[in-house]
């Protein structure tokens, strides 16, 4: 029979677990709605994205500002998370996940992508948030066309 002790740490493990779940994906949801406060809830305050080997980004200001320029480079962009792996250890976790990504260019062309985030997190007094991101582009497919309607062919009214 499992202790009171070995039952509240695989509680605490299942709810860090989840609440890191709930972290990447407010983190596209984010990015994608043009969100600035929910984008920028999922930082710790002096968090690092790295979005390129030689290009990085440090403090909640500096990450945000860096995503708003994306925002205005593109028309819309599109983040799919999945296959998320998370190592807690104590109040500090480490977890890579695979991303899609889909962006719609001024021109009405489209770009799909995909990559990696490498991920720190840390337990703070407001809950799990992302220290750390190092983004590993892998791939880009080949830009499709400008549609005539909507992203998903639908005329527009």
């Amino acid at each position: 029979m499992r202790s009171d002790i070995e039952l509240q740490e695989r509680l605490e493990r299942l709810e860090s677990q989840s609440a890191i779940r709930a972290l990447v994906h407010e983190y596209c949801h984010g990015a994608d709605k043009r969100d600035r406060a929910r984008f920028a809830a999922v930082w710790t305050p002096d968090a690092v994205w790295q979005v390129a080997p030689t290009q990085e980004f440090r403090g909640v200001q500096a990450i945000c500002a860096a995503v708003e320029w994306q925002r205005g480079a593109f028309l819309q962009m599109h983040h799919w998370t999945s296959n998320l792996v998370i190592d807690l250890d104590g109040d500090q976790a480490r977890g890579e996940v695979d991303v899609g990504v889909t962006t719609q260019f001024p021109d009405g062309t489209w770009l799909r992508g995909g990559g990696v985030y490498r991920d720190s997190y840390t337990r703070t007094d407001v809950g799990w948030r992302i220290s750390r991101r190092e983004a590993e582009h892998l791939f880009d497919l080949n830009p499709g066309p400008a549609a005539d309607g909507d992203a998903c062919g639908m005329p527009r009214p």
